[in-house]
């Protein structure tokens, strides 16, 4: 099975999620921005015909961004978009059936793949690093499970994209992009389990995935029967 996704955002799952996954499966979801080279935004209310060079009058009614400079030339910012990936469920039979996940390029390429997943732990966000995604789900002869469920969209390229905050948690920062810091601490009567630092790698990655907190009542029965 084959799936060309486009739009700038959605939802795709395995086959017959959330009911369990055929056996012997081969199936390939490709993300590709639908517009990889996206103009800015910008509010031209404000430029005039009379003000504008002739070469740029045709854009005024467009959401394009353009400044007029001293030479009264148009220029362009335009940013180059890449693909998020989130999962809402995740549930594949540990080392026998596998997700993998590759930056552009063809389909399987081993220089491309950016994960293989397994299991039932369910993965953070991933970024690609170029305009397309490829994900291949493979499965064996034997058992298998519900599968997954995943919510795609697209963002700016050198951007890890928003990892969101841990339930009773708290976060400091609000840089996604290359080289952003975000810091984590959990409510009172909480405690972190995890990084309480990550940071967005160059190679659009977090550093780590986001904490969790959990009860410290919770977390000191856990120590007590550990002692007992």
């Amino acid at each position: 099975m084959l799936s060309i996704l486009t739009r700038p955002s959605g939802t795709f799952s395995s086959p017959n999620f959330p009911i369990q996954y055929e056996s012997n499966a081969q199936c390939v979801w490709i993300i590709t921005a639908s517009n990889p080279n996206k103009v800015s935004h910008y509010d031209v209310s404000s430029v005039t015909s009379a003000r504008a060079p002739p070469s740029c009058l045709r854009f005024l009614s467009c959401p394009a961004f353009f400044l007029l400079v001293a030479a009264k030339l148009c220029v362009f910012v335009f940013e180059l978009q890449v693909i998020q990936i989130n999962f809402e469920e995740f549930d594949l039979e540990i080392a026998y059936d596998t997700l993998t996940i590759g930056d552009g390029g063809e389909v399987g390429d081993p220089t491309t793949i950016l994960q293989v997943l397994s299991g039932s732990f369910v993965p953070d966000l991933i970024v690609s690093m170029t305009h397309q995604m490829w994900l291949h789900l493979q499965t064996d002869e034997s058992v298998g499970s519900i599968g997954f469920k995943i919510n795609y969209k697209e963002i700016d390229k050198e951007s890890c994209g928003d990892p969101g905050t841990p339930l009773y948690g708290i976060r400091e920062g609000d840089s996604f992009s290359n080289g952003g810091i975000l810091r984590f601490e959990c409510q009172f009567g909480f405690e972190l389990i995890g990084e309480k630092t990550i940071s967005c790698q160059d190679n659009n990655q977090w550093s780590a995935n986001i904490p969790i907190c959990i009860c410290e009542c919770t977390a000191r029965h856990s120590e007590i029967i550990k002692l007992a």
